[in-house]
């Protein structure tokens, strides 16, 4: 399986809608996705499991920009890019659930404790304040995986949180740099 991808992906600007949108790209980073691999290892999974479907998990930033990509009307390449983003979130989600069957675990939606619900997106309408949200959930996204790096022994696990850092941190930026020239 190629797990490598383009470093941005272009996107196609409404002209007619928002004529500034011509530099808008979504960024993904190029370097492919390590495979998880170990023995059983309950405490990782449980980790994992939050960064998979918890509320501040993959699940959510992936109905969030869905969310948002159906909402955004008046800027068609904005509405695109988040669309594009949540396919980022669902390859995350994806490895994350090998991971877990990977170390033993069941890639449910729900962190451990609770089943996945709605009610963790957040439903703005307003284009400042989604780009706020989306600003905090990618740097908690950041944070969390960061910790967990910190609490696994796991190099595979350690590798492919790394990795997805990096396309979080390129989201992050976009966001940023979205906010900044609204």
């Amino acid at each position: 399986m190629n797990n490598s991808f383009p470093q941005f992906m272009p996107v196609m600007p409404s002209q007619s809608e928002n004529p500034d949108s011509s530099e808008m790209v979504v960024y993904m980073d190029s370097s492919p996705y390590p495979e998880v691999t170990g023995e059983k290892d309950a405490a990782t999974v449980a980790m994992l499991k939050e960064d998979y479907a918890g509320m501040k998990g993959e699940l959510t930033a992936i109905t969030l920009y869905v969310y948002q990509n159906s909402r955004i009307v008046k800027n068609e390449s904005l509405s695109n890019s988040m669309l594009q983003i949540a396919i980022s979130e669902m390859i995350h989600l994806d490895l994350l659930g090998d991971a877990i069957v990977a170390l033993g675990g069941n890639p449910s939606f729900d962190n451990g404790k609770y089943y996945w619900n709605a009610s963790y997106v957040n439903y703005t309408t307003n284009l400042k304040e989604m780009m706020k949200t989306n600003i905090a959930s990618e740097k908690e996204a950041i944070a969390s995986y960061e910790k967990h790096i910190a609490l696994t022994n796991n190099e595979s696990v350690k590798a492919l949180l790394k990795r997805i850092i990096k396309d979080e941190t390129l989201h992050l930026r976009f966001f940023t740099e979205t906010l900044n020239k609204l």
